[in-house]
């Protein structure tokens, strides 16, 4: 009998090895065809008769509906849709190796009042999404999610946020179901990372209750522009954690202030965002407060109300080559207002290629914790490089290369700090696509040095129907 179960298990270790053997051929297939494909499909765009060109050079996949959706939006009515995919497989490391897929659908629509009914300033926005597949990181044993794309359970009822614009379009207000990863601790730049950095700073809601991705609250908002430099954002959420729970799917619209509170609130300057002006950068510092209890890490049974923590973002173009023409919607553009884009779908993953030139741009961000006692990371360090036009004639798409490194409070006996380093390329297929080979290589996975350094090797892909 035992000699059978160990033919067995022979022949399943047999079987997983030629499954990882299947999977990294066909990633470097992928991966080697890309550079073709991408050629392949701008030089179809390049032609106007060809059936291929014309599809890839639609705005979305399904088109104008026959010019429907281009009434709708004069209308006042948005309707989006896009679907994100990740897979990866890790060869080496971590506590045990294997391949996963993550899914992400978004389904999303807009209503801009001010020209269905005259209500100069108002808007509302409602997001529904749907996530599939698993978590690889669950087999690695590692703290930052090597798909930042996975999301628990199925479906969630997303943003439900009403927004009112003050003549001027310098200051607008939102209340509802909101996000609070949509406008704090991010950057458009991270929006090309498949690792944790994607969204936003992953250490802060691994100590606070912090609504981003799929995960919605009760809230409220006010963002001031006055000025194309300045920007100025405060936002007070529920902190209910039983929002998160997969179980309820979004739809938990119970109020309980009383359990808790986010505030939140940062600072962002940009300088040489224009197309006639120099290398733009920005520089955002931003706080929070959450007046719910926490544990200590030492004693779960003792806690103590009231955690708070600061960040920074900094961004700087170092070389600067072509802007080039951006055809995709007025409110995605580079000097586009905030008053403008809240009256559109928020979406998780923008398969749009930014409004911004060729060149090489470096980026840094911290994050600091200051209560160890209660804090699992007490600080984030990370940073990178982004470099758009590589390789030559190919003016949308991205190189991506960051470091990110989290460091574990000294409550947690036996974890240190667990750092990761991420290279990708983005190839831009299209404005309604993209696909990109990813490489991750972890260090001390979740802190700890009984877990083996891990290797990750992956693709993402999107599509925005």
């Amino acid at each position: 009998m035992a000699g059978i179960n160990r033919s067995r298990i022979k022949i399943k270790r047999q079987l997983f090895k030629k499954q990882r053997a299947a999977f990294f051929c066909a990633l470097i297939l992928i991966s080697a065809a890309l550079p073709v494909y991408a050629s392949a499909a701008e030089s179809a765009c390049a032609g106007q008769n060809s059936w291929l060109g014309s599809w890839l050079g639609q705005d979305t996949a399904t088109g104008n509906w026959g010019g429907l959706r281009g009434r709708l939006v004069e209308k006042g009515i948005t309707l989006s849709s896009s679907f994100t995919m990740d897979i990866a497989w890790n060869p080496a490391g971590g506590r045990r190796q294997g391949s996963t897929y993550a899914g992400f659908l978004e389904l999303a629509a807009a209503l801009d009042f001010e020209k269905l009914d005259s209500l100069k300033g108002w808007a509302l926005t409602v997001s529904n999404y749907l996530a599939s597949g698993n978590n690889l990181s669950n087999k690695i044993g590692n703290f930052f999610g090597v798909q930042e794309i996975y999301s628990p359970g199925d479906y969630y009822f997303g943003e439900l946020d009403l927004s009112y614009t003050l003549p001027g379009d310098k200051l607008t207000l939102e209340a509802g179901r909101l996000f609070a990863g949509d406008v704090f601790a991010t950057s458009p730049l991270w929006q090309y990372y498949v690792s944790a950095i994607n969204g936003n700073l992953v250490s802060m809601s691994g100590n606070v209750f912090f609504p981003h991705f799929q995960v919605a609250a009760w809230g409220a908002r006010a963002t001031c522009e006055p000025n194309k430099q300045w920007q100025l954002a405060g936002g007070i959420y529920d902190a209910n954690p039983a929002v998160r729970d997969p179980e309820r799917h979004g739809v938990n619209f119970n109020l309980h202030f009383d359990k808790g509170y986010l505030a939140v609130g940062q600072a962002t300057f940009k300088h040489h965002q224009g197309r006639e002006e120099g290398l733009g950068g920005s520089a955002t510092v931003g706080g929070y407060y959450e007046s719910s209890k926490f544990s200590y890490l030492s004693d779960p049974a003792r806690s103590r109300r009231g955690n708070y923590g600061f960040y920074f973002i900094m961004d700087q173009m170092l070389y600067r080559g072509d802007w080039p023409e951006f055809t995709g919607p007025a409110h995605l553009r580079s000097q586009a207002p905030y008053s403008e884009s809240v009256k559109f779908p928020y979406h998780q993953q923008n398969t749009v290629a930014a409004d911004r030139p060729k060149g090489l741009t470096a980026w840094w961000a911290g994050y600091l914790a200051p209560q160890e006692t209660i804090n699992a990371q007490t600080y984030q360090l990370a940073g990178g490089l982004v470099y758009q036009g590589l390789p030559p004639n190919r003016d949308r798409d991205v190189t991506a290369f960051c470091v990110i490194y989290g460091n574990f409070s000294d409550d947690l006996p036996g974890q240190d700090a667990e750092t990761v380093l991420e290279l990708n390329h983005r190839f831009q297929l299209g404005p309604w696509c993209y696909i990109s080979p990813d490489i991750q290589y972890i260090f001390n996975p979740n802190g700890r040095h009984d877990i083996k350094n891990a290797l990750v090797l992956g693709v993402e892909t999107s599509f925005n129907f």
